[in-house]
Parts: C-alpha cells; structure tokens; sequence
C-alpha cells in the first residue's frame, strides 16, 4: 500500500533538490539521484528544499493562523466579502477557460482554497501546493483533496510539462523579488498549449499606487509594518510582501513566449471602506479601471 494519498502523484512530483524521480518505501519517499529522503505525513508529501528559508516558512505559518483569526470591525467584514467575491470572479474566469476532463491541475499556494473540489469532482487530477502543512491538511481532512504537495515555491518540486493548467492566486507578491523566476517555472511545468491562470494585489490599484508605486519598496514596507503595528491589525502581510504590477507581469509573461495573455476585470475590491468601493464602483464604469486598477489583476496566458 502507497504511503501517499494519492499514488498518482508519482508522475508529477520530482525531488526539490535535484529534479530526479522519486520512489517510495513505507512511510517517506527518495531521490533515486541524489538519496534525498522526504517525510510524507499523513499522506502528504513535505518535499521541502534543504535550503529553505525557516523564517520564511515560520512566517507563512503565522500568516496562515491570521487568516483563521475573527474580523471583528466593519470595514474588516466588508473588506473579507469582498475578498471571497473576488476570488468567485477569478475561478468563475478559470471554469469559462478550462477544456472538458480528464486534463491537470495546480494550484500553486493554494491555502485554504477549496475551490478546487469542483474541477476535481469534474474527474480532473488537481494538486493543492503549499508552503504550510497544516492548510493542505485541512484541504483533504475536510474537502476531500486527493493531491497534496507541501513544499517550496522557489524549488517547485514536480516534473516539467506534466500540467495542462497552472492556477496562483495571491502569491506572486509573496516573491516578488523573484517574480521572473517564479513564472519561468510556472511555464516549465506547463505542456505546450497549457493555461497559466494569475490573480495577486496590483501595485496599479487606485487605492494603493501611491504607495506601491511613488514610494521605494523598503519605505513602503517600512511605514506599512508601522502602520499595523500601531494598530494592532490581526491581518498583517509579511515584511517581504510587495504588489506586483500588471505591466509588468504581462511583459514578462510575453518574454517568455507566452501568448494569447488576457487580463480581465474585478467588480469586487478587498481592504478598502464601503465608502471608499462607491467611489471605485464610479470610476469603474471604465473597463480598463476594472482591469488595471482594481486591487487585483487577473490574467491568463498560454504557452507556446
């Protein structure tokens, strides 16, 4: 018996440290090339890099425990609406894009996500990756995920052009100091004429440009820790945290011969008052605000 949940995963996970297959004995899997040896908990492989960052992953965990922590304030519970809206405008974008089954999934830093259970219930193979055990846990505890995979964004621990779709919502500012690095290998494990699927926090949102754009990046995380501290917001993001911005991501994606890149438009828009949304809603009248300025961006793109 397979000491993973599910033994397919086989042909899509690789070993972080050296991209050689792996093979399983009873309770952790190996790296057939360089003996790497991995722990796989409770189904779950935790194909973690030998050079991974600790207070990076000691960082997503406290962030992870924030997003389980009450909004108690109005503007808290308005802003959380509007998260899950938002997140129902990306995956309704996903579902008017994907191909009829039996294809493969990622969703790369998926979190508590379990938007996945209808795609998969579709007859598809879908992955939940993340960084933090505990919400893949939660994703196949509760929601019946079959594929999970912890491990690390920067050391992506699968195949190359193994996926037909690679779905990252709210990541990529995450990295963004490595953000060309981050979507080369996103492409890698893409076939030819796979979708990559974007949402993250644009640095181009009406309410945050002045910021993100005008201010230099350590100044802006600076005065945004200070902000929180002062506070006490049980929401922070982490100090490594910076939007991306749409141009800049679509350019990318074009140098690296994705084609076919579509950005869409939110109607929804998180972390601002009602009072300030009644004033996006005005302005978002125009398709290119709805688009290039709304808190996030959402893209698709093709490989070639």
């Amino acid at each position: 018996m397979s000491c993973l949940t599910n033994p397919n995963l086989f042909q899509f996970v690789a070993c972080p440290q050296c991209g050689g297959d792996l093979i399983e004995d009873s309770t952790s899997l190996y790296c057939n090339q360089c003996s790497s040896k991995f722990e796989v908990m409770r189904g779950i492989p935790l194909l973690y890099p030998s050079g991974m960052d600790p207070v990076h992953l000691y960082e997503e965990e406290n962030l992870a425990a924030m997003m389980k922590s009450d909004r108690l304030t109005p503007k808290e519970k308005f802003s959380a609406a509007q998260w899950e809206f938002s997140k129902q405008e990306f995956w309704s974008m996903v579902e008017r894009n994907i191909q009829p089954p039996s294809k493969a999934f990622i969703n790369i830093g998926c979190g508590y996500d379990n938007n996945f259970s209808k795609i998969q219930n579709m007859g598809n193979t879908f992955i939940n990756f993340d960084m933090v055990y505990k919400m893949l846990f939660e994703l196949q505890d509760k929601f019946k995920a079959k594929s999970c995979v912890a491990g690390d964004i920067t050391n992506l621990p699968f195949k190359k052009g193994k996926l037909d779709y690679v779905i990252s919502i709210d990541v990529l500012h995450h990295e963004s100091e490595k953000l060309t690095a981050i979507l080369v290998s996103f492409r890698d494990l893409l076939k030819n004429g796979g979708i990559l699927f974007l949402e993250d926090p644009n640095a181009w949102g009406i309410f945050q440009m002045a910021k993100s754009i005008f201010l230099p990046i350590p100044v802006y995380r600076r005065l945004r820790s200070i902000y929180h501290r002062i506070r006490k917001s049980s929401h922070r993001p982490a100090d490594y945290e910076s939007p991306t911005n749409v141009w800049g991501v679509v350019a990318i994606l074009k140098k690296l011969g994705f084609e076919d890149i579509k950005v869409y438009p939110h109607i929804a828009y998180p972390c601002i008052s009602k009072t300030s949304y009644q004033l996006y809603k005005a302005l978002s009248t125009f398709d290119f605000i709805r688009k290039f300025h709304n808190y996030h961006y959402m893209i698709s793109a093709t490989k070639c």
